[in-house]
């Protein structure tokens, strides 16, 4: 994975790992813009014991919900926001994140090899974000109801599961996921009339939704409150939230492939606490942290090996897109179709 610029490596070999002395600076408040499974309770415990900084989550449940709230402040109402590389550009352009400081990320030299190269972080020169947990939007499908496991994305159009599907609402991925379902090659760069494909495709999926969702939380409790078989979901959790709530489900990326996501640690760029973002950001980039993340939330981990992701060669690595806004307006004309 070709992930970040190569000019950092050379800095990362002098990086020392984290100690709780290396930590423990900054004082008052770090707040965090970020997905389910980020912050987790006995890590804030931990950080706010090591550091006497307090934590303060903001959790969203998609790339629209998360790139508004940074919006409405200029990103002064969050010191850190974990983005996918597919949007770093988009925050970058608006101005709402700030270039990542490496003389601060102290922790850097835990990142695995493949981590290590960070181009796609890397925008003028300037590298905005460390990469923190992989993983895929794949398909979670009901055991009971397919006991071989779905091949193919199509079965997501099937009439014979009508109001039995839902479907991720996120305007980038879900073209994305449109595109990779007609076998486009590059679904990250479409012509015009590739778009057009894409529209139709996602207008014929919504025939066949129950909803959308947005958001682990949304989407598992959709799922546990309906005759729901079929999901194209947000990522590994969403099976493990469901597993633990009695649900026998599957997760799989059918053969078509599925968008590969990596989620990097970014500074907002109207933090008034860098120090406090940092020392955040150095804290969970311990191997400890990632291995504890890739067991209780299924995501791989950038620091830790993940165990049993063994489909990493079958993603489609997320990359930024063609333009950002057209993808907005075009999803919205398929969530506004008949």
């Amino acid at each position: 994975m070709d992930l970040m610029s190569r000019a950092l490596v050379a800095s990362l070999t002098a990086l020392t790992l984290l100690s709780p002395a290396a930590i423990a600076g900054p004082k008052g408040e770090v707040r965090l813009l970020a997905y389910e499974g980020y912050a987790d309770p006995s890590w804030v415990e931990e950080f706010e014991k090591q550091t006497g900084i307090t934590v303060k989550v903001t959790y969203v449940g998609g790339v629209d919900e998360q790139i508004a709230k940074m919006k409405a402040s200029n990103g002064k109402d969050y010191d850190v926001v974990t983005i996918d590389t597919a949007s770093l550009k988009a925050y970058a352009d608006q101005k709402l994140i700030a270039p990542i400081d490496t003389a601060k990320l102290t922790s850097a030299g835990n990142l695995l090899p493949e981590f290590k190269d960070m181009s796609n972080a890397t925008l003028d020169g300037a590298i905005y974000g460390v990469p923190w947990a992989w993983g895929s939007l794949g398909m979670v499908y009901d055991k009971k109801t397919f006991p071989t496991t779905p091949e193919s994305w199509e079965v997501l159009w099937d009439p014979t599961y009508k109001g039995k599907v839902i479907s991720l609402d996120d305007a980038n991925n879900a073209i994305n996921f449109g595109a990779i379902v007609l076998g486009i090659k590059d679904p990250f760069h479409l012509t015009d009339a590739q778009f057009a494909q894409v529209k139709d495709k996602l207008i014929a999926l919504k025939r066949n939704l129950l909803t959308y969702f947005a958001g682990f939380d949304e989407g598992t409790t959709i799922w546990s409150e309906n005759d729901v078989v079929l999901m194209f979901s947000m990522g590994e959790l969403a099976a493990v939230n469901l597993q633990k709530k009695g649900f026998d489900v599957g997760y799989t990326i059918p053969k078509e492939g599925a968008v590969g996501w990596l989620d990097n640690l970014s500074v907002s760029a109207g933090t008034p606490n860098p120090d406090a973002a940092y020392a955040w950001m150095n804290f969970v980039l311990q191997k400890k942290i990632g291995a504890d993340m890739a067991k209780k939330f299924g995501y791989g981990s950038t620091t830790d090996v993940a165990q049993g992701m063994d489909y990493a060669g079958r993603l489609i690595w997320a990359q930024n897109p063609e333009d950002y806004t057209r993808r907005q307006a075009i999803w919205n004309e398929v969530k506004a179709a008949e």
